[in-house]
């Protein structure tokens, strides 16, 4: 089932939830719903469902518009963070409850459901639980049965808000791959709200970034990781460094240090955003932006580092795979050059087309990568 997000709006009292939200869905698609709390993504998500009403704007399944559609006429199936499990019923009742309270004409009978449910817990790893109640069960456990539920229905579109916020970290790791099988299996069209950045970029076919009502990137997990349409991206995918440039000639400096070649279009003062692992010691006929180390620590496979730009005193941080870590050359203390293997440009002095006004524009779409 395809979906199309058509100027969504949503005002609570004077706050704006969401502003002129436009998205178009592909059947069978995976997507996330990425940003930090208050950026509007459980809404759209509520309002996709009908679990919330939109102030203007459409929401079209397949072409229809079910914007005025009841949600229990939508065929959605709905994954909450808390699973909201019925404790008194066992794990089987719970997947079949969505049957179960249906109207008579529509209800399959009891051994069909049992079927149904038997082979919903087998396709979500659960099998021989369904005579165990929702207590008897880990928190990992009440997810699947929660998502098992939400499938027992036949959905046309699965939502799933914040599914494993309220589990631990390796939990939530295991059951990433889970989910991406079982959306590969159902070919259901799937959104999925996340404030993780990773579970967002290990999961989606393709990531929508929000902020403040509004869409501030949409693409695949390689577009909007390499090529970040704003600081605003850049710096939500994960640790980020910004050195102030300017450009002169075929070249960027950091106040009056050459740090990298550049050959683009942009003229004048800017930043350069840089991603931890993308910097390496400079070897001496490099450019490099200089730098004082402060802390060292290794950290499983990778060494990181504090350090500070000798031309600005910002403090920048970087990860280096053990396998090239010299003791020798990063210690606390030690001042070498960086290479900036590669690095998106930005320009302080405008303001984006996105309802950003304190966020600098991309200066082209393209991220520079050093040979």
């Amino acid at each position: 089932m395809d979906i199309t997000l058509h100027n969504i709006t949503k005002h609570f009292g004077q706050f704006h939830a969401l502003n002129n939200i436009n998205l178009d869905i592909a059947s069978g698609e995976l997507i996330a719903l990425l940003g930090p709390s208050g950026s509007g993504k459980t809404t759209l998500l509520r309002i996709i469902a009908g679990l919330e009403f939109a102030d203007a704007g459409a929401v079209y399944f397949g072409g229809e518009n079910v914007i005025d559609t009841p949600v229990h006429q939508r065929q959605i199936g709905f994954v909450f963070q808390h699973y909201a499990l019925f404790k008194n019923m066992t794990v089987r009742d719970n997947v079949s409850f969505g049957q179960r309270v249906r109207k008579d004409k529509h209800r399959p009978s009891k051994q069909v459901m049992r079927e149904q449910a038997d082979e919903l817990l087998e396709l979500v790893q659960l099998q021989g639980l369904g005579d165990r109640y929702p207590h008897q069960l880990s928190g990992g456990q009440r997810q699947r049965v929660a998502l098992a539920r939400a499938l027992a229905i036949s959905p046309k579109v699965l939502l799933l808000d914040e599914p494993f916020g309220a589990l631990d970290a390796k939990v939530r790791k295991s059951l990433r791959q889970w989910l991406r099988d079982i959306h590969h299996r159902t070919g259901v069209t799937t959104l999925f709200v996340t404030h993780d950045q990773e579970e967002a970029l290990e999961l989606a076919d393709r990531v929508v970034i929000m902020s403040g009502g509004n869409i501030a990137q949409v693409g695949s997990v390689e577009d909007v990781y390499e090529r970040p349409a704003s600081p605003l991206v850049f710096d939500f995918l994960g640790s980020t460094n910004r050195i102030e440039v300017e450009r002169k000639g075929d070249f960027l400096f950091c106040r009056d240090e050459r740090i990298a070649n550049y050959k683009g279009s942009y003229t004048g003062k800017g930043s350069v955003y840089v991603r931890p692992g993308d910097l390496r010691i400079a070897r001496a006929e490099e450019d490099g932006i200089q730098v004082v180390f402060q802390q060292v620590q290794r950290n499983g496979p990778l060494v990181r580092a504090t350090a500070t730009v000798t031309q600005t005193g910002a403090i920048i941080s970087l990860d280096i795979p053990h396998l090239h870590y010299d003791v020798n050359l990063i210690q606390p203390g030690a001042t070498q050059r960086l290479k900036l293997l590669q690095f998106s440009l930005f320009d302080d002095a405008k303001e984006t087309k996105d309802n950003y006004p304190d966020v600098p524009v991309l200066v082209g779409r393209e991220r520079i990568r050093l040979a």
